[in-house]
């Protein structure tokens, strides 16, 4: 075996440590990246120089694991040097495990890297079993596999609402730190402000989006055509309103309608009501918004999922 490789094992995002795996010649591949080789079965620190301090593990004769820090910035260097020596550091698995006892073991430990959340993982690690009863699929399996996608591929959910009516408030109390500027002021918010939010287990990529009016600002202007397009693209469209102020005009019909602002009156017609600020209602929210993504009746279903499209294979 001659040929080089390097695979990303992990998933792409940050975290503590990353794993990548050397394939190949690695002795040659290790002189060129400049650190010794470890022994089979040995693990050993070692500088990889202008990169980072690395874990090495020799697995084999052949395959070597690279632990660095799982920093952006980390395997940002280490994929720009090994793009240097003219290897392409490569993602997944590749179906590559010969621990697994099976397939859909197999399909599993592919997949549990993409798992965000304990509710994913632990319902990932539950599916071997689940398989290898007798199952007689139906559409309402199909049904129910297509929404638990969500835990793996971050639903967009976008807030629209008029300006000046709380949901920059709402977006920094579920975020729990401030990630949209809160002002008086209409049209602070100029573009759609995003955040990645775990509500009770499901990971959205949560959208704020600019106060919808109409605007002599171009660049205010342009920004508010822009979250057109992103309400229309949106997995779940969320209208926001309080007491003082109509329920938006929107490209499509809302998902669901949040009262803002409750604190200073009822909203009427709203599916719930919170008062970001106070921090009141806020579980309700996050159940709501999750329960109309993926249900708790799916989670708790304990007929397999077709997580990775088995049925297809």
């Amino acid at each position: 075996m001659t040929a080089h490789t390097a695979r990303l094992l992990t998933c792409e995002s940050p975290g503590a440590v990353a794993i990548i795996e050397f394939k190949g010649d690695l002795g040659s591949l290790c002189a060129t990246l400049g650190f010794p080789l470890p022994e089979v079965g040995q693990i050993a620190l070692r500088e990889f120089t202008g990169v980072d301090e690395v874990l090495l593990a020799r697995i084999d004769e052949h395959r070597l694991h690279c632990m660095p820090h799982g920093g952006p910035q980390v395997l940002r260097q280490l994929e720009e040097r090994l793009e240097g020596v003219g290897l392409t550091l490569e993602r997944g698995r590749a179906g590559d495990w010969p621990e697994a006892q099976d397939p859909i073991e197999a399909a599993m430990l592919e997949t549990l890297p993409q798992a965000r959340t304990r509710v994913t993982m632990e319902l990932l690690l539950s599916q071997p079993a689940r398989w290898s009863q007798d199952i007689e699929w139906t559409d309402a399996d199909e049904q129910r596999s297509m929404r638990l996608r969500r835990l793996l591929d971050p639903p967009t959910v976008v807030l629209a609402g008029r300006p000046n009516i709380g949901k920059s408030t709402l977006l920094n109390a579920l975020a729990g730190r401030h990630r949209a500027i809160v002002s008086d002021k209409p049209g602070t918010t100029r573009d759609a402000v995003g955040a990645m939010l775990n509500l009770g287990g499901l990971i959205v990529q949560w959208f704020d989006a600019p106060g919808l009016r109409t605007s002599d600002d171009p660049i205010e202007a342009a920004a508010i055509a822009a979250s057109q397009r992103i309400i229309r693209d949106a997995d779940l469209l969320i209208a926001a309103a309080d007491c003082d102020t109509d329920w938006p005009s929107l490209p499509r019909r809302p998902d669901l309608r949040i009262g803002l602002r409750v604190d200073l009156g009822i909203i009427r017609g709203a599916d719930v009501s919170c008062a970001a600020g106070l921090e009141e209602g806020l579980e309700d929210v996050v159940t709501l918004v999750r329960e109309a993504l993926v249900p708790a009746a799916d989670l708790e279903c304990e007929r397999a999922w077709d997580f990775a499209q088995l049925r297809r294979e």
